[in-house]
């Protein structure tokens, strides 16, 4: 039987995996977790904290990743010799099955034949491949996943937590519109002041439609990223408080070495140039991995600078709420002693409902800066 190289993912069963309430396989057999935490990734409760084992239980790319990967190993080995050997035992075969005949349609075959053997042994010479290489970038892309399944999560708080102030919006618009239709009923306010005002309203409904419309794919991407169908409905925990205390054991210049240690691309580069076998292309992953060496330092510095630029504006955020309250504690005083109307109170009181989503949304943005900082150490800086 003729092996041919594959490019495609490997759609296997597994027969010792737990079938979650999503419907799915878990890609690990029932002893490599106790029977707590299999109880809590198959619940239907996302938690911020599981994302990274529910990536690699449930995520379709992460298991026809291995499946893909087991079966590479099984065609053409390990090493990168043995994966030469694979690709000149793929040309004979090729070579084997010409005729030898002279006739036109025989000679057709037998050049597609040698050409696609000639390809084989190119690619037997040429060949950088091995299973580690394999399994760095399958690793390097279930990382990915779980970095993008925390961002998922973080940006449908976010959309949540703007709710409240775009349903306030739409309240106030309503009530200027109808005060303008009121006033214009009067004589004292314009047909253009009337408009202005419905075209303020519908500025406001739009928003908040589009805002629906991001929280809904904001849940659904990641619902899908780890294994929900699209129309699951399952219950998404909250975000962790944002701890500040992290950025103190931050240091680029201090983790630069363990970020190039763990760095995906940097690993596969360099097990590539152990493989190289002519000088043109060591020298060219020569170049790239100095390269790539140089990219991460500037990735971890810009990551790290990310997560100052974020506390500092979350400090900021946080200064402004402290002001609001106080302003806020005025102006009820104010209020009871008539010096200021209804709405100039309620006016206020909306801006404080600001301040508290801005302090929010800081956070959010400050946790995660702190997780793709975290990332860059572990593997996913930017290396190219």
């Amino acid at each position: 039987m003729r092996r041919r190289r594959l490019y495609y993912p490997i759609l296997l069963g597994l027969t010792f995996g737990l079938i979650s309430p999503k419907g799915v396989l878990a890609a690990s057999p029932k002893f490599a977790r106790s029977e707590e935490e299999w109880a809590s990734l198959e619940d239907n409760i996302i938690e911020y904290g599981e994302l990274e084992e529910l990536v690699h239980e449930y995520n379709a790319t992460v298991q026809n990743n291995y499946y893909t990967y087991i079966k590479f190993r099984e065609d053409y080995g390990d090493t990168n010799d043995d994966v030469s050997r694979a690709y000149y035992d793929l040309a004979q075969d090729f070579y084997d099955d010409m005729s030898g005949d002279d006739d036109a349609s025989s000679l057709m075959s037998d050049l597609n034949l040698q050409i696609q053997a000639e390809n084989m042994m190119e690619q037997a010479d040429e060949s950088l491949e091995d299973s580690k290489i394999y399994l760095l970038t399958y690793e390097q892309a279930e990382k990915s996943l779980a970095a993008s399944a925390q961002s998922y999560m973080i940006a449908y708080h976010k959309n949540l937590a703007g709710r409240e102030p775009a349903e306030a919006e739409i309240l106030a618009a309503q009530s200027a519109y109808d005060l303008a239709q009121v006033q214009y009923a009067a004589g004292t306010a314009t047909q253009m002041d009337v408009l202005t005002a419905k075209e303020s309203l519908q500025t406001a409904q739009n928003a908040l439609t589009q805002l629906e419309a991001d929280i809904q794919s904001s849940k659904e991407n990641l619902q899908v990223l780890l294994g929900w169908s699209h129309d699951a409905d399952p219950e998404i925990g909250e975000l962790p408080e944002v701890d500040t205390s992290r950025i103190d054991g931050m240091d680029p210049a201090a983790d630069l070495e363990q970020a190039k240690e763990n760095n995906y691309t940097l690993q596969i580069n360099r097990r590539k140039l152990e493989n190289a076998k002519d000088q043109t292309t060591r020298d060219s992953l020569t170049s790239t991995i100095a390269n790539n060496e140089k990219q991460i330092g500037a990735s971890l510095s810009s990551a790290y600078k990310d997560v100052l630029a974020s506390e500092l504006a979350y400090e900021q955020a946080q200064a402004e709420l402290s002001l609001q309250e106080k302003n806020t504690q005025l102006a009820q005083a104010r209020l009871a002693a008539g010096m200021i109307t209804q709405k100039d109170y309620q006016d206020q009181e909306n801006t404080l409902t600001e301040s508290r989503l801005s302090v929010r949304t800081a956070a959010m943005d400050l946790l995660e800066d702190m997780e793709t900082y975290d990332w860059s150490v572990r593997g996913l800086a930017a290396a190219e």
